[in-house]
C-alpha cells in the first residue's frame, strides 16, 4: 500500500502534471503561436553551428521563412552534419552550448546506423510529452493511480560515441533519471535494461512484477507485451520457484553483480508463490490477467501492429488498449487522447510540424503544408523540426487525418513511406498487407496469426505468406482475394496473370522462431522501438532470409496455392 508521504508526493506530482496538460491544450487551442514557440527552440539548438549558417538560419522568423532557407531532407541528406557531432564536431549542427546527453538510436533499416542527438532541450520537450499521455490515460482510469505500473525500457548506453557519449534508447535516459516519487512505482529496476539477453531481460522484468500489484502495463510494441507474457509462462516453474525463495535464477542471469542490484528489494514470497502455481493449474498455463488486476494496457495500435492485439487480449486479458502515440527516436509526433483506436492528436508543443501528401511524397520538389493545412481524409508523410538539431527532416511515417482537436488534428499512423512491395506495378504496402490478412482470418472465424508477406521472382512472379502452421487450408485464397479488395492494382494483376496465386510457407514453431530471429537481428536501434516487418520489399531478401533461418527454399513446395483470379 502506499504510504502517506507517497500520496502527498504524487499529489503534487499531478498537480504539475495538471499543469503541464492545462498548457498543452492551450496550444492545441492556439496552433500557430505554438508552432512560433517551437521554432524558437528548435533555431535556438541550432543557433550559430555551421548548418545554421550555411541555410541563414539568423534570418527566420516564421515557419514559412523555415520552408524556404531549407530543403527537406532525409536522414541521408542530414548524416554529414550527423557523422560529424557523433565524432565530436557538435558545432557542425548544434549551438557550441548544446553539447548532446546522449544520441537515440533510430529503429530504421539502413546500413548505417542512425544516431539522433539527445540535447537538454529535447530530452524536457520528450518528457513533458509522457507526462501529457500519462495525465490523460490516469485520468481516464483512476483505478491504476498510486498502483505499480510494468514498463519496457531500453538501454541507455548500448554504445558509445568516439568521445565517450553513451548512445542507446532514450526511454533509458528517461528511467534513469525519473523522479525518485515516480520510480517507485515501476516494477523494474533500469538495470535490466542491461541484460543482453532477451529471453532473461523479459523474465527479469515479469520476475520483478509478478510480486507488485500491478495495474497496467506500457511498452512501444505490442509484440513485447505477449512475449513477456510468454516468457513468463514458459519458465513458470522457475518463476515460481524464485518467487518463494525471493531470487532471481543465476542460470538466466549469471552476472552476480547484475542479478544483487536487480533483486535488492526482492523477498521470499511463499504465499505468492503457491498462488500462482493454483493459477497455473486452474487455467493450464500462467496469464497476466489471472494474476495481476489490470485496468489497461498501452503500446502501439495503429498499422500493421494493430494484427497484435488479438495476441495481447488472449495473455493480458479484455482490458483497455490505450495507444502509446506515434513516437520515434527522434521525438514525439502524437498524444492519444481516448482508448481502443490508433489515433492522437498532432504534439504541436514538440516542433514545428509539416505534412507531405503522399501523391507527391516521391517527387524531388514535394511541397509540405503546416497542420493547419491539412486536410481530413487524406494521407501525408511526416517533416519534422524540432530540439534535436533536425530541422525539415522527413520522419517519412505516413499517417492519416482523422478529424481535429481544437485546432490540432487528430493523426492515424499508417506505416513507413518506402515499405511498399511492387513486382508488377502493384505497389502493395505494408498496412494494406496486414488489413487483409485480419479480414481473411476474422472471414475463416480462425484467430489471428503472426505472418510475413513477401514478393517472390517466378513466372509470373507471387507473394509468399509465412508463417506459423498449420493453418486453414482455404487461408491462401482468402488472403488473395482481400489483398484485392485493399489494392485496386493487386486486383488487376491478378486478372491479368500478371501476378500468380498467394501461396502459403506453414512453418513449425522452431522454424518461425528462426524467421523471428533473423528479423530481429536486422534491427538496428532499441528493441521497445523496433517495428518487426510484416511485409518485406525485396524478393532476394526474402530468400535469403527464409535460407537463413533454415528453410531450404529450393525444396519447398507451398502448402496452399491460390489459383483465384479476383474480379
Amino acid at each position: 500500500m502506499p504510504t502517506l508521504l507517497e500520496h502527498m508526493l504524487a499529489r503534487v506530482a499531478a498537480w504539475h502534471a495538471r499543469r503541464v496538460a492545462a498548457r498543452f491544450d492551450a496550444a492545441l487551442a492556439d496552433v500557430a503561436a505554438a508552432q512560433q514557440l517551437a521554432l524558437r527552440r528548435a533555431l535556438a539548438v541550432v543557433a550559430d553551428s555551421e548548418f545554421a549558417r550555411t541555410y541563414g538560419l539568423a534570418r527566420v522568423r516564421t515557419p514559412r521563412d523555415l520552408a524556404r532557407a531549407v530543403p527537406l531532407g532525409t536522414y541521408a541528406d542530414r548524416a554529414p552534419y550527423l557523422r560529424r557531432v557523433w565524432t565530436g564536431d557538435t558545432t557542425a549542427l548544434l549551438h557550441p552550448r548544446q553539447a548532446p546527453l546522449m544520441f537515440a538510436s533510430s529503429s530504421g533499416t539502413t546500413a548505417e546506423p542512425k544516431r539522433i542527438p539527445v540535447t537538454p532541450a529535447f530530452v524536457a520537450d520528450y518528457r513533458r510529452g509522457w507526462n501529457v499521455f500519462g495525465l490523460r490515460m490516469l485520468s481516464d482510469h483512476p483505478a491504476a493511480f498510486l498502483r505499480a505500473i510494468l514498463q519496457s525500457s531500453g538501454r541507455h548506453d548500448s554504445e558509445h560515441s568516439p568521445t565517450g557519449v553513451p548512445c542507446g534508447a532514450i526511454t533509458g535516459l528517461l528511467a534513469r533519471s525519473q523522479k525518485r516519487i515516480v520510480r517507485r512505482f515501476y516494477v523494474g529496476s533500469p538495470d535490466i535494461a542491461r541484460i543482453d539477453d532477451a529471453t532473461a531481460r523479459y523474465y527479469t522484468l515479469m520476475r520483478c512484477g509478478v510480486v507488485r500489484d500491478v495495474a497496467f502495463a506500457i511498452t512501444a510494441n505490442p509484440a513485447t507485451l505477449i512475449r513477456l507474457a510468454r516468457t513468463a509462462d514458459e519458465h513458470s516453474e522457475m518463476l515460481i520457484r524464485d518467487v518463494h525463495d525471493g531470487t532471481l535464477s543465476p542460470a538466466l542471469v549469471p552476472d552476480a553483480a547484475l542479478r544483487g542490484a536487480i533483486t535488492a528489494r526482492l523477498r521470499p514470497d511463499p504465499i505468492r508463490a503457491a498462488e500462482l502455481a493454483r493459477l497455473r493449474r486452474m487455467h493450464g498455463r500462467l496469464r497476466p490477467q489471472d494474476y495481476w488486476r489490470l485496468v489497461f494496457v498501452a503500446c502501439w495500435t495503429g498499422g500493421s501492429l494493430g494484427h497484435y492485439l488479438p495476441g495481447v487480449a488472449d495473455w493480458w486479458g479484455p482490458v483497455p488498449v490505450r495507444d502509446v502515440g506515434l513516437l520515434a527516436s527522434e521525438g514525439r509526433v502524437t498524444v492519444p487522447l481516448a482508448d481502443g483506436e490508433p489515433v492522437g492528436v498532432l504534439d504541436v508543443t514538440a516542433g514545428v510540424w509539416e505534412f507531405i501528401p503522399v501523391a507527391s511524397a516521391d517527387k524531388p520538389a514535394a511541397e509540405a503544408v503546416g497542420p493547419r493545412e491539412v486536410e481530413a481524409g487524406r494521407e501525408y508523410v511526416v517533416v519534422l523540426s524540432n530540439t534535436t538539431g533536425l530541422i525539415r527532416y522527413r520522419l517519412d511515417d505516413v499517417v492519416r487525418v482523422r478529424g481535429w482537436v481544437a485546432q490540432a488534428p487528430l493523426l492515424e499512423f499508417l506505416y513507413r513511406w518506402g515499405r511498399v512491395a511492387s513486382v508488377a506495378g502493384e505497389k502493395l504496402t505494408e498496412n494494406q498487407a496486414a488489413t487483409a490478412v485480419k479480414a481473411a482470418a476474422e472471414r475463416l472465424g480462425v484467430a489471428a496469426f503472426e505472418f510475413l508477406l513477401a514478393p517472390w521472382w517466378g513466372e509470373p512472379p507471387f507473394y509468399v505468406l509465412t508463417c506459423r502452421g498449420p493453418l486453414d487450408a482455404d487461408i491462401g485464397e482468402a488472403v488473395d482475394a482481400a489483398l484485392a479488395e485493399q489494392n485496386e492494382e493487386y486486383a488487376s494483376r491478378r486478372k491479368s496473370m500478371r501476378l500468380g496465386g498467394l501461396r502459403i510457407v506453414p512453418l513449425s514453431g522452431p522454424e518461425w522462431a528462426d524467421v523471428v530471429a533473423a528479423l530481429d537481428g536486422k534491427r538496428r536501434g532499441p528493441a521497445e522501438q523496433f517495428k518487426r516487418p510484416q511485409l518485406l520489399t525485396d524478393p532476394k531478401e526474402a530468400a535469403e532470409l527464409l535460407e537463413s533461418a533454415g528453410v531450404r527454399v529450393t525444396d519447398w513446395m507451398p502448402a496452399h496455392t491460390s489459383n483465384h483470379k479476383p474480379k
